[in-house]
């Protein structure tokens, strides 16, 4: 059977598990949405590697669709599926990037939604769950779906994922404050499904759950503020952590596309093995401020990293700002900055690298925008793209540069 045809029969039978639920009641209903992006992008990397130097794709369409079976008043099934021609993303150098996947769809979540649960006022989500971390995971550009960000591209870090587990929900009045709050436990890396039935396929346990928390209160009628938390412990196991961190091109495959950059393990990935990968600990504080024609926002946290493999511990604090001016009901202009600090013994010449990204967009109908955006990575330090730097060891200029500048144009459309 062909890996097309393995494809369609995924989608064929979630298709139907959700026609069925939804025909097993009165009271049940389906509904179906999606979105879809295309997009072009010219990059320009001031490096001295001649041929990949300078980039220009058309990047493959891609098509998000989102299915929602509601079984009763409170109980509903989730399902959300990316397509795109090649997973392998155009952003990455060469075409040599480190994230490639062979697969043409992937079912990204899949969970099933309680709401108040026990006559509580606490909505209960299991299976494949959102990480409750960070401002920018619920507004991110996800594959086919760039709606809800006022960018094309995502910041510097682009922290987000999802992961086996269980998530709960809920919210409340402090005083006059309205506060609404989202906790989950997942499995935090990747496990081996264990067969219930006996029939063996657990290779090992998982006792290294990840936790994450995040809390938000509507301090005034303008003004929202944030925190987060995520706490995944894979030193035993050795997973790759499910919390994706650092995915943008400009980070992960700044060099010739042959490695990953080395100063980045604990950051981007765990990476080292059983008995000496990282247990990650990251918070993040941030507060948005909308002024009647657009919005102000900032954000500060700290991803640290630790390991007992001596000297390859990591810690990076981040920060960043973001702000959208409305022209009129139609148009928009926005403008973003975000920066990494790393502060941990034998950081060297790494710098302080940091993104700048400015974008415009018009509304061509009310489902459908076209944005331009214009981004600028800064290394800030002879180290960053240091390919060939040992893990642990102190970071050295590696005679490149990694600065880069891209201009990307897309159209996205929401049905």
């Amino acid at each position: 059977m062909t890996r097309q045809t393995i494809h369609a029969v995924r989608l064929g039978i979630i298709a139907g598990l959700c026609l069925i639920a939804a025909a097993r009641g009165a009271s049940a209903s389906i509904d179906i949405s999606g979105s879809a992006l295309v997009s072009a992008q010219k990059i320009d990397f001031d490096s001295t590697s001649g041929a990949l130097d300078e980039d220009f794709n058309f990047n493959d369409p891609r098509v998000n669709l989102y299915f929602k079976s509601t079984i009763s008043e409170n109980i509903a099934l989730n399902f959300t599926l990316w397509a795109s021609n090649d997973w392998s993303s155009a952003n990455n150098r060469g075409n040599a990037g480190t994230v490639v996947f062979d697969d043409a769809a992937e079912l990204r979540g899949a969970f099933i939604t309680i709401k108040n649960v026990g006559g509580s006022k606490l909505t209960l989500k299991a299976g494949k769950v959102p990480i409750s971390y960070g401002y920018e995971a619920p507004n991110r550009t996800a594959n086919g779906d760039s709606t809800k960000n006022d960018f094309l591209t995502n910041s510097l870090l682009d922290m987000h994922g999802n992961d086996e587990g269980i998530a709960l929900s809920g919210s409340f009045e402090a005083s006059t404050t309205p506060i609404s709050w989202e906790a989950s436990i997942t499995n935090g890396g990747a496990v081996t499904d264990g067969n219930p039935s006996g029939a063996g396929g657990q290779t090992r346990s998982n006792a290294d759950l990840a936790l994450a928390a995040r809390i938000t209160a509507k301090l005034a009628d303008n003004i929202t503020a944030q925190a987060s938390w995520y706490s995944s412990d894979q030193s035993k196991d050795g997973d790759n952590d499910a919390l994706n961190i650092g995915s943008s091109f400009f980070v992960t495959a700044v060099q010739d596309g042959t490695a990953t950059n080395k100063n980045l393990v604990g950051l981007v990935y765990a990476g080292q093995g059983q008995g000496s990968a990282y247990d990650r600990d990251l918070w993040e504080v941030s507060a948005k401020y909308d002024y009647g024609n657009g919005y102000f926002m900032g954000f500060w946290g700290d991803i640290n990293a630790d390991t007992v493999t001596p000297g390859a511990s990591r810690e990076w604090k981040y920060w960043g700002i973001q702000g959208r001016y409305n022209v009129d009901e139609n148009a928009y202009v926005a403008a973003r900055w975000n920066a990494l600090d790393p502060d941990y013994a034998g950081a060297g010449a790494l710098g302080k690298p940091n993104l700048l990204s400015v974008a415009a967009a018009y509304k061509l109908a009310d489902n459908a925008r076209v944005t331009a955006e214009w981004t600028s990575f800064n290394e800030d330090g002879g180290g960053f793209s240091n390919e060939g730097t040992a893990v642990g060891a102190a970071s050295t200029s590696d005679g490149r540069n990694a600065d880069a500048t891209a201009l990307t144009a897309g159209i996205s459309v929401k049905f």
